[in-house]
């Protein structure tokens, strides 16, 4: 084994052995904050092409077309986010984790599919989408001969300081708290 995946290998398995943990510790600060998501106040990069409405927020998530998994249960997630929000300063943004096998132009037509306030976000390389995940919390690890990705199944919310308000760390959603979360975030935006 390469030292590079052995040390991916050994991070995945630590951190799926520190999360049960650290989202125990998070919904208790989730609770304290009031919101349903993980409350956080954390700056992160700009998406360019998908730059946060002056009077909205982006809902965020790193993933990739031909994945199989978490994937699809965010995606229909984000769907029904944009249902009750697509008239409203929201957009719903997907940053693509494996450029090199998704074009802008199919991600361009998976969002058109979706609904009009999704976006894509293609890096230029796979460790521009990884050091982008990094800086929004999120991990991102090629594992095995066939290079699959794993990676988180997290939602982010951003408010138009490109501050990181909320976290979502499964796809396992309270739609109708996602949406409460999001409409008292904003609240001030609407004032």
């Amino acid at each position: 084994m390469r030292p590079v995946s052995a040390i991916l290998l050994l991070a995945a398995l630590v951190v799926a052995v520190a999360l049960p943990f650290a989202q125990g510790l998070l919904s208790e600060f989730g609770r304290e904050s009031g919101f349903y998501g993980y409350k956080t106040d954390v700056p992160v990069p700009t998406l360019p092409g998908a730059e946060v409405p002056s009077t909205g927020l982006n809902v965020v998530f790193f993933g990739y077309r031909s994945c199989g998994t978490v994937c699809p249960l965010q995606l229909l997630n984000l769907k029904a986010l944009h249902d009750h929000w697509h008239d409203r300063p929201v957009q719903f943004v997907f940053v693509s984790l494996d450029p090199e096998n998704d074009s802008q132009q199919e991600l361009d037509g998976v969002m058109g599919v979706l609904g009009q306030n999704f976006r894509a976000v293609r890096p230029a390389n796979f460790r521009q989408a990884q050091t982008l995940a990094d800086e929004y919390g999120d991990f991102a690890g090629r594992q095995g001969a066939s290079q699959e990705i794993n990676h988180g199944a997290r939602l982010y919310v951003v408010t138009a300081d490109n501050r990181r308000q909320l976290l979502y760390a499964s796809p396992e959603l309270d739609l109708q708290r996602v949406n409460a979360d999001l409409a008292r975030l904003m609240e001030p935006a609407e004032d």
